[in-house]
């Protein structure tokens, strides 16, 4: 059930204007930083082991190309479950660098995109060699089946949007209300396609400023933006845990409790207003810090469960003969302590 209510008048091409900023806003925002960020590294840390053994108890062939992780389609419906688990839309601007498509096709591309990521997951006799053509281990590729199939679809219209929601605390109370009473992942999608992907990880940090659980920026740049991966369109996934006890139920064989129906409680039933759209220069240089965590690891870059070597053994050669200092396998952040005064936006 898609919520779209209208939002404070805007001039037709900028988000809606801002509320005033408080006292109120500002403690909240320095006491929850801290929190969160801690929270994120231990959560993290905890789900990366999990992964880890999902990847080594996992193989291939536990899901044929006919199951709805893999089709997108839902057996309570008959059709694409994506369109019924869009639970939250802003309006659309009237302007954008590039047309995107209408929201129930942008979500569809999404879905559809994870959905191939399981199919390649099908294959068993023989299974396809880790490699160009299947670059995530089964284990990757089977828990982004339920983060598509069971997890709900929020889109914005850009990076500012984004900001101007997460300013808003009542938005950040519906998303955790979300995990908590649905124990389901979330799907931040941008529909905006032509847009700066530094400003992409700014948007990303400052996302992550607001909630405690790790997200990664993904889309169809040419280089990834801090640890993202490709995606048919911008989208973030605040990945909250809730992905896990499905993965479970796949390797315990409990296929009946893998597809659940769609997503029929209303959320986001109220109007938002947040008190900015820009990056301040705490999230300005998060995104810097975690660039310069991703340029330390050389070839491998932001890739995290895949060998980069064993799928990309030609750019490999090339990274050799370029040098660890000019290779560029991630977008470039600048660093926020060298940016003018008049940029670096207060707290």
């Amino acid at each position: 059930m898609t919520t779209k209510l209208p939002l404070p008048k805007s001039d037709g091409n900028l988000a809606p204007q801002l509320r005033p900023i408080t006292w109120k806003d500002r403690l909240r925002y320095t006491l929850a930083l801290p929190w969160n960020w801690i929270y994120s590294v231990v959560h993290t840390g905890y789900e990366t082991l999990v992964v880890v053994f999902f990847i080594k108890t996992l193989k291939a062939g536990l899901l044929d190309k006919s199951h709805p992780w893999v089709t997108g389609i839902s057996p309570h419906t008959g059709q694409s479950i994506w369109t019924d688990n869009l639970v939250y839309a802003s309006p659309n601007r009237s302007k954008y660098g590039l047309t995107p498509d209408d929201d129930e096709q942008i979500v569809h591309k999404v879905g559809k995109f994870l959905s191939n990521m399981v199919r390649k997951s099908t294959e068993a006799d023989p299974e396809i060699n880790q490699g160009p053509k299947r670059r995530m281990p089964h284990g990757v590729n089977y828990l982004h089946g339920t983060v598509h199939f069971n997890g709900g679809f929020v889109l914005f219209d850009n990076f500012a949007d984004a900001v101007y929601h997460f300013t808003d605390p009542a938005f950040i109370q519906e998303i955790r209300r979300f995990a908590c009473e649905e124990k389901r992942e979330l799907i931040l999608v941008f529909r905006e396609r032509r847009y700066d992907p530094e400003e992409y990880a700014w948007c990303l940090t400052c996302v992550r400023a607001h909630l405690r659980w790790y997200a990664n920026a993904n889309g169809p740049n040419k280089q990834a933006v801090l640890f993202g991966t490709p995606s048919p369109y911008a989208a973030i996934n605040p990945i909250n845990g809730s992905w896990a006890t499905d993965v479970n139920h796949l390797r315990k064989g409990r296929m009946e409790q893998l597809c659940r129906p769609p997503i029929s409680k209303p959320y986001f039933k109220v109007h938002y207003q947040g008190y900015r759209f820009h990056y301040n220069w705490i999230e300005r240089y998060h995104a810097w810090s975690i660039y310069w965590q991703i340029k330390l690891r050389g070839f491998q870059g932001p890739l995290v469960f895949t060998p980069r070597r064993r799928i990309e053994p030609r750019r490999f050669e090339a990274f050799k003969k370029i040098g660890w200092w000019k290779w560029q396998s991630v977008t470039k952040i600048s660093n926020p302590f060298f940016q003018s005064k008049s940029e670096q936006d207060a707290l």
